[in-house]
């Protein structure tokens, strides 16, 4: 048995699902409460509470457990350090030069830390792109539940298609990055940050619109309400929808990863 495993700390595979979704099992058995979880782009470290655990997050992929903006000069090679404090559970500690966001807290700044909550928290690095860290401090468990012929079936993901996902992800990229009472982009604003995607060109604001437009048809037909006019007020559609996607978590925030370089915009929208 490695080191690293009888200190408590487990690898993740780069195809562990995202945080926001499951908490993964440690060895076939679920966490101790308390257990962190760090996932990035190429996998990440689970690790008990225990005192002696540390997990640091940068670039230089040979030296951190979780690889944070391979091939950004911006990012620094020692960006964050996790470890976990008798008493005071898990501290992350801001040690590179970029600032870290973290959701309804102030950044991040150098040399400053900050003590995680329970549960799923992301984080957002802006260097040459956007890079985004999931975190999961873990909670107790309840019982499994007995799945019978009558038991109802537990809502999933909706099925996208790419050019559906990524259409969603610049228009509701202000959500996903957790803002305050963030609001969808305009067409216009979806448009351009599709135009700054690698390999994306020739985006209007009416194609965007188009896709969400036949995607919000075929929901429709499947039975889900309030994403046309004879079901909702003009305006409280895009509402509608979101609150669809965030409800099936089928957008979280690891997907802002499909924009690449993109940068969040301002909403060009008129009073």
């Amino acid at each position: 048995m490695s080191t690293s495993v009888m200190r408590g700390m487990y690898p993740l595979g780069s195809a562990t699902p995202s945080l926001y979704r499951t908490q993964p099992a440690l060895g076939g058995n679920p966490a101790p409460t308390g257990t962190l979880f760090v996932l990035g782009e190429d996998g990440g470290y689970a690790a008990v509470a225990a005192p002696a655990n540390r997990l640091l997050l940068g670039r230089n992929s040979n030296a951190v457990h979780v690889t944070v903006g391979s091939g950004d000069g911006k990012v620094s090679r020692e960006q964050a350090v996790l470890r976990c404090e008798t008493g005071a559970g898990w501290r992350l500690s801001n040690v590179g030069r970029l600032p870290i966001r973290i959701p309804d807290a102030p950044e991040l700044l150098h040399d400053h830390e900050v003590t995680l909550p329970a549960g799923y928290t992301p984080l957002y690095i802006t260097g040459s792109r956007r890079h985004v860290v999931e975190l999961l401090v873990s909670r107790p468990q309840p019982a499994p539940v007995a799945v019978g012929p009558e038991t109802d079936t537990r809502e999933t993901a909706l099925r996208l298609s790419d050019r559906e996902k990524l259409v969603l992800v610049a228009l509701y990229q202000n959500h996903l990055l957790r803002l305050d009472a963030p609001e969808p982009l305009s067409w216009p604003d979806t448009s351009d940050a599709l135009n700054l995607v690698s390999g994306q060109r020739g985006w209007t604001a009416r194609k965007a619109e188009n896709v969400v437009d036949a995607l919000r048809q075929r929901l429709t037909r499947q039975g889900c309400h309030g994403l046309t006019v004879d079901s909702a007020a003009s305006g409280a559609i895009k509402t509608n929808l979101l609150e669809l996607l965030a409800r099936t978590a089928t957008l979280i925030p690891p997907d802002l990863r499909l924009l690449g370089a993109d940068r969040p915009r301002a909403d060009r929208r008129t009073p």
